[in-house]
């Protein structure tokens, strides 16, 4: 039974009086509209991503590796910039050891010089001797033009060929053995480099020997007047735009 003025509603009038919208013909209920709005978040991080976050990521990673290439540059830089200044330092010391190299060796002022200078050694050993016959005298200095020229036989390694010239000098010498050798001493001690050579000595009552170091020593009494020749090589460095032949001192007179 019903009671009168009672009314029950059914399903389909309350479907009926939905209040909530549509959208393409989708109620928008609560769930609905909880997914909607899930989704349009998503999507407007991804888009907020991909436009603005990922774009500025990516510059600072290339401005990352910008730097770090640069920074690379600049260390190449000046590793290249310490090598150079190493390669210098090498350059000038080389060009020092060649200046200094050089020095050693005669220059055509030192070879044209070379008679005044051998005659100075001859007259310091006899300051103070007044006995002519007790005077020691330079009685040659000659050139020997046949064998002086460029050094192109190895005879002092193949690293010189053609760049040293040999001036060679046939030279004697007459005086007591202390005098020839305190001559031949000073002599290899001049500022050029002299290489003597072909030592010898003749006397009927005394000889010149070489010891075992190469040092010149008498046979016999040592105040004995000997006559000594021995060869002299001045050695020249050879300019590229100048291969001079050998200067040729006026030999000395006896």
């Amino acid at each position: 039974m019903t009671a009168s003025g009672d009314f029950i509603p059914t399903g389909e009038g309350n479907s009926e009086g939905s209040t909530y919208p549509k959208l393409f013909g989708i109620t928008l209920t609560p769930t609905i509209i909880g997914v909607l709005i899930g989704l349009l978040g998503a999507l407007g991080a991804f888009l907020l991503w991909s436009n603005f976050v990922q774009p500025t990521l990516d510059k600072n990673q290339q401005l990352k590796q910008e730097i770090a290439d640069k920074e690379q540059q600049l260390l190449a830089q000046q590793e290249t910039q310490k090598r150079i200044e190493e390669a210098r330092i090498r350059l000038q010391e080389a060009k020092q050891l060649q200046a200094d190299v050089l020095g050693l060796f005669a220059s055509e002022q030192s070879v044209s010089t070379l008679l005044l200078d051998v005659n100075e050694r001859v007259n310091a050993v006899n300051a103070g001797i007044q006995d002519p016959a007790k005077r020691a005298t330079l009685s040659k200095f000659a050139i020997n033009s046949e064998k002086s020229g460029i050094i192109t036989d190895g005879s002092l390694g193949t690293a010189v060929n053609n760049r040293l010239r040999r001036d060679v000098y046939q030279v004697e010498l007459k005086g007591s053995f202390p005098q020839t050798a305190s001559i031949i001493r000073n002599i290899e001690r001049l500022q050029p480099l002299l290489i003597i050579s072909e030592f010898n000595s003749d006397s009927p009552e005394h000889k010149l020997v070489l010891d075992n170091q190469g040092r010149l020593i008498p046979a016999n009494q040592p105040d004995t007047s000997i006559t000594t020749s021995f060869r002299m090589d001045a050695l020249v460095p050879v300019k590229n735009d100048n291969a001079a032949a050998p200067s040729s001192p006026a030999p000395a007179t006896p």
